[in-house]
C-alpha cells in the first residue's frame, strides 16, 4: 500500500478518548478532510486505517456522510471505492431559510466544473457545518433551470387550485 500524507496536527489516543461523541465526530470528519486534501490523487479506506490507526468502520461511515453531502467525492473503481477531495470552491451566495443556510458556490475539478449547493446547519458550537449538499455538473444546468422553472408553475396552478 503507498504512503500517504497526513496532517501533522492528529490527536493522541488519550487526548481523542477524553472528547464527547459529538467533538469525536467533528474531529474526525475535519480530520478525513484535511486527509483528503493532502491526497489529491486520491486515497482509499484502506490507506487512511494503516497510515492513521483509525478502524475501517468508522473511516467507511464519514467518508460516505462527506460523499453524500457533497464535500469530497468517491469514484468506484472495480470492487474499490476512492475518494477525492472536491475542487477549487468560489463562492456564489447564500440563502437562509427557518434555520437551515443554503450554500451556493462553483466547483472547478479536473474532472469538470460543478455548481454545489449545501444546507448548513449551526452544531453544537454555534458554527454552521454541512448536514446536506449535492454537485451539479454544468452540462445540466440548462435542463435543471427548464425542470425548476415547471416545478415552480406547477406549484403555482396547484396553489390556486
Amino acid at each position: 500500500m503507498s504512503k500517504i500524507n497526513l496532517p501533522k496536527e492528529i490527536l493522541k489516543h488519550e487526548a481523542f478518548k477524553v472528547l464527547s461523541a459529538k467533538e469525536k465526530e467533528e474531529y474526525i470528519r475535519n480530520l478525513l478532510i484535511k486527509i483528503l486534501e493532502l491526497n489529491p490523487e486520491g486515497i482509499t479506506i484502506s490507506q487512511i486505517r494503516e497510515s492513521s490507526g483509525l478502524t475501517y468502520s468508522t473511516i467507511w461511515h464519514h467518508l460516505e456522510v462527506l460523499s453524500y453531502t457533497a464535500q469530497c467525492r468517491k469514484i468506484s473503481r472495480g470492487n474499490v471505492d476512492v475518494y477525492y477531495p472536491t475542487g477549487k470552491a468560489i463562492h456564489l451566495n447564500d440563502h437562509t431559510q427557518d434555520k437551515a443556510l443554503y450554500s451556493i458556490s462553483i466547483l472547478r475539478e479536473a474532472k469538470g466544473n460543478f455548481v454545489c449547493v449545501h444546507e448548513k446547519r449551526q452544531n453544537n458550537s454555534g458554527n454552521w457545518a454541512v448536514c446536506g449538499g449535492i454537485l451539479i455538473p454544468f452540462e445540466l444546468m440548462e435542463h435543471l433551470i427548464k425542470g425548476f422553472a415547471k416545478a415552480k408553475n406547477l406549484s403555482k396552478t396547484n396553489a390556486e387550485k
